[in-house]
């Protein structure tokens, strides 16, 4: 890593541990929507240490709390595509199957 990027790297860490730290006393809206998406009672009550520690334990491996936010943005952007692509599967072979039905009558 070139000598410039350490220095933004080592700034951004920085500022980040100040949002972190001052965060901790904002007071969040009723966030249990966001986006058109209904977030369980559970990960809305998480602090954000919590939800980091969350996504650590259910993602092939830990660090997430360490991510840049542009990072933590596109890996959920990749979750989203991977589910998205999984559902879509699911729907083509129920298409299938519904028609294997009206075939076999």
């Amino acid at each position: 890593m070139q000598i410039g990027q350490r220095i933004i790297r080592l700034i951004l860490d920085l500022f980040g541990l100040i949002y972190i730290s001052i965060e901790r006393f904002m007071e969040y809206p009723n966030d249990r929507e966001i986006l058109g998406v209904s977030i369980d009672g559970d990960l809305h009550k998480m602090s954000r240490k919590q939800l980091c520690r969350y996504m650590d334990a259910v993602l092939p491996r830990s660090g997430f709390f360490d991510l840049q936010s542009t990072s933590k943005i596109r890996l959920g952007c990749q979750l989203l595509r991977n589910f998205h692509l999984v559902k879509k599967q699911l729907d083509d072979n129920k298409i299938q199957f519904s028609q294997a039905g009206k075939r076999d009558e």
